[in-house]
């Protein structure tokens, strides 16, 4: 039903994937589950359909693994939340789910802002969106 993407991390082993939200009941927004999507009621989306977001900029540089993180042998993965607005920028990001390394979900977070993607739209009208953005730091191989 929706799109997903998996951009990589050139050289680091990052990993990311935009996965849209395919219903408010997944992110804790309403008390209705499969209420709404995104910033869309489902009642909207009967009119006019919505296409998803789609990443148009490339994601080597945006997830790169924090030197901190290398040394200290950290990894994990993080789940972000993240607007994606009309204009196809990541206007605001939250942590879901923690690392349990700061470093790593700092450098998560800001990967995510560097983003840019064709903006969803709804009744062919650009409309910004929520979705699930999950990072994965895997842990470095000693050698």
């Amino acid at each position: 039903m929706h799109d997903r993407l998996l951009p990589r991390a050139a050289g680091s082993g990052v990993f990311a994937a935009l996965a849209a939200l395919a219903g408010a009941g997944s992110t804790g927004c309403t008390d209705e589950p499969g209420s709404e999507v995104g910033a869309l009621r489902v009642d909207q989306l009967r009119e006019g359909g919505l296409v998803w977001p789609v990443l148009e900029s490339p994601p080597s540089p945006a997830f790169p693994y924090p030197a901190q993180a290398l040394e200290e042998g950290a990894g994990g993965e993080i789940l972000l939340r993240i607007r994606i607005s009309a204009a196809g920028r990541v206007d605001s990001v939250a942590v879901v789910t923690s690392s349990g390394h700061a470093v790593l979900d700092s450098a998560a977070v800001e990967g995510a802002r560097l983003l840019r993607y064709r903006p969803a739209r709804h009744g062919g009208v650009p409309t910004a969106i929520w979705a699930q953005l999950p990072v994965n730091y895997p842990v470095p191989s000693g050698g």
